[in-house]
This record gives C-alpha cells, structure tokens and sequence, in this order.
C-alpha cells in the first residue's frame, strides 16, 4: 500500500518541519517496542537547527523504519541507539544521524538494502520495503540517505535534507 502510494504520488503536502520534532515524534511512536528491551537511545540534536521543506508524516516513517531497524539489530535488544542532528553550512543541509551498536551488515547485503522487497529477515518478519520506501521518501525531498556498517561492531544511517533558507 505504501509502495503503490509512493509511486502515486505527484504532489504531496509540504511544509516547514522541524527534523528534531520529527525523531522525537517517531521515538514516541516506538517507545512501546522499545520499553520490554535494554536499549539506550542517546539523543545528541543541535539546538535551532533549520527547518527543511518536506511532509512531517513521510520524513517521520523514515525515521521510524531506521530506529526500527536499528532496535532490530541490537543483540537481544540490548545495546545503543544514538541520533544526531546537525547543520551544515557548507552544504546548507540538514544531516540525522543514526547509529546502533547491533550486529552490523554483511559487506556482500550492503549493495542490496535500499532495493524493493529486498529483506535479511525471516519469511513473515519483514516486506524488504522499509528502507526502500525511506530511500525514495528522501530523495524525494532532494535529500540523501547513506549506510556506513562495520559487521560485529554497528551501523549508522545518514540522511542529509536542504534546510529552508534562514530568514534572521
């Protein structure tokens, strides 16, 4: 349904959103997973950060997939999630960080993560559409989302987002 609705999309609803609101809200979303688990979510955002041009909902399902994910790959749920919000002025861009200390992701699966219907789960756990719909979420907010991993030793998505010119 996602997938259909993504590809239907032509003109979706935009506004100013505030990025650190966003993780926050898709925490809060997550929070009831999270609670049976020991896992320690840091959260390290910068203050006044500006806002990006973008739908709220959408960029708060990528941010949900990818902490979600992130939860997954904890080692019996227990380990660190770190999320990190900074601006740059050099690209004028907004970056999220996220960055587990789970299990990592094999070299050889790397290449294929962001591919529809793609999954490492077990038949009946997962749709392989998760970080495809995020990739295509972003980019369609002209954005950039990137995976770094090292097996046995964690994995941090980036996603860099144009932040709205400042108006001081």
């Amino acid at each position: 349904k996602s997938v259909l609705g993504l590809s239907r999309q032509t003109q979706t609803y935009v506004e100013d959103v505030d990025i650190n609101a966003a993780l926050d809200d898709a925490l809060r979303i997550l929070h009831n997973q999270f609670k049976e688990s020991e896992v320690i979510v840091e959260k390290d955002y910068e203050e006044n950060l500006p806002r990006v041009n973008g739908n709220f909902a959408n960029l708060g399902q990528v941010f949900m997939n990818i902490i979600k994910n992130a939860h997954q790959a904890l080692p019996g749920g227990k380990g660190t999630i770190s999320l990190k919000t900074r601006y740059s002025k050099e690209t004028s861009s907004v970056t999220i960080e996220c960055h587990d200390t789970g299990k990592g992701i094999p070299v050889e699966v790397m290449k294929d993560i962001f591919k529809p219907f793609f999954t490492t789960k077990e038949v009946g756990s997962g749709t392989g559409l998760g970080l495809y719909i995020s990739h295509e979420i972003i980019k369609k907010h002209e954005g950039l989302i990137s995976v770094n991993s090292k097996p046995g030793r964690g994995t941090t998505f980036t996603i860099d987002i144009p932040a709205k010119a400042r108006t001081s």
